[in-house]
C-alpha cells in the first residue's frame, strides 16, 4: 500500500507528518534504489538528497503513463500525442504536490541524457504542465482537473509532438 505523507520545510530540513488517518511507525525506511533502474544519472544524484519528493515523482510518472496508455494508442506514446498529454500531466502532478524548484528539477533531470527536437517537446510539454498544475494548486480534485486541461491541451494544440524530425502542435 502506497503511504502518502506530508513533509514541511523546517530550515533546511524537512519534517515528516503522515496525512489524516495513518499513524507514523519508526523506523521509517526509504528504499529509494527501486527507483534508480530507470533514472538518469542526474536525476539519481538529486534524488540521493530528495528520496520523498523522489518517490512521488516516480508514482506521478507512472500514473501519468498509466493514464495516457487508456487514452492514447501505443504508437504515439513516444513523441506522439500521448507522449505530450503524459509529460504534461506527470509534470502538472508534480506541480501541485512539490515545490515549483522541485518539479524543474525532476523534469530537467529527466531530460538530461536526451537530445535534439525530443527534448524540446518534452521540456516545453513539461513546462506547459508545471503551468497547468500551478494553476489548479489548492483546488479540491487538483491531479483530476490537471489530468482534463492537459488533455485539453493537446486536442486543443497547445502541446508539441514530433512529425517528420520537427516540432508540431498537438493538434496537427
Amino acid at each position: 500500500m502506497l503511504m502518502i505523507w506530508e513533509f514541511k520545510r523546517i530550515g533546511g530540513t524537512r519534517a515528516l507528518e503522515p496525512t489524516a488517518g495513518q499513524a507514523l511507525a519508526y523506523p521509517v525506511l526509504l528504499d529509494p534504489s527501486y527507483l534508480t533502474n530507470y533514472m538518469t544519472k542526474s536525476e539519481a544524484a538529486y534524488c540521493a538528497w530528495n528520496p520523498i519528493d523522489c518517490t512521488y515523482a516516480w508514482d506521478s510518472s507512472k500514473k501519468a503513463l498509466a493514464q495516457a496508455r487508456s487514452w492514447y494508442v501505443d504508437s504515439t506514446l513516444y513523441k506522439g500525442i500521448g507522449d505530450a498529454f503524459r509529460h504534461c500531466y506527470w509534470n502538472g502532478r508534480m506541480e501541485i504536490r512539490l515545490s515549483t524548484d522541485d518539479a524543474y528539477q525532476f523534469a530537467t533531470r529527466h531530460e538530461s541524457d536526451s537530445r535534439g527536437v525530443d527534448k524540446e517537446m518534452d521540456m516545453r510539454n513539461n513546462s506547459i504542465g508545471r503551468g497547468i498544475g500551478r494553476s489548479k494548486t489548492g483546488q479540491s480534485s487538483a491531479t483530476t482537473k490537471v489530468r482534463d486541461a492537459c488533455r485539453s491541451a493537446q486536442r486543443q494544440g497547445k502541446l508539441w509532438i514530433t512529425r517528420n524530425g520537427s516540432l508540431v502542435r498537438s493538434s496537427s
